[in-house]
């Protein structure tokens, strides 16, 4: 998968976070039953939804992975070989 296809899944999720359906839904059934809070404030992912912010998510990488990320370049070259087999063809 290229970068940019990577980081526009990424982007994806944050607008639409996994689960929102299933919070949407169980709000749904809790209202039906009396529940008078608001979904936001039950639920980050239906903010999300609402405000357009993103979701943050421990899954996403962070640190020196994430600036391995962003510093990489012809990621999607056959060339790459691991760094212990340097030598051999």
């Amino acid at each position: 998968m290229p970068y940019v296809e990577l980081l526009k899944w990424v982007s994806f999720f944050n607008r639409r976070p996994i689960g929102w359906r299933e919070d949407q839904r169980t709000y749904m059934l809790l209202s039906a039953q009396g529940l008078k809070e608001e979904p936001e404030k039950l639920f980050p992912t239906l903010k999300a939804l609402k405000e357009g912010i993103p979701v943050e998510r421990k899954a996403l990488p962070k640190g020196k992975f994430l600036d391995m990320m962003l510093t990489a370049r012809d990621g999607d070259s056959t060339d790459w070989k691991p760094p212990w087999v340097k030598g051999k063809p």
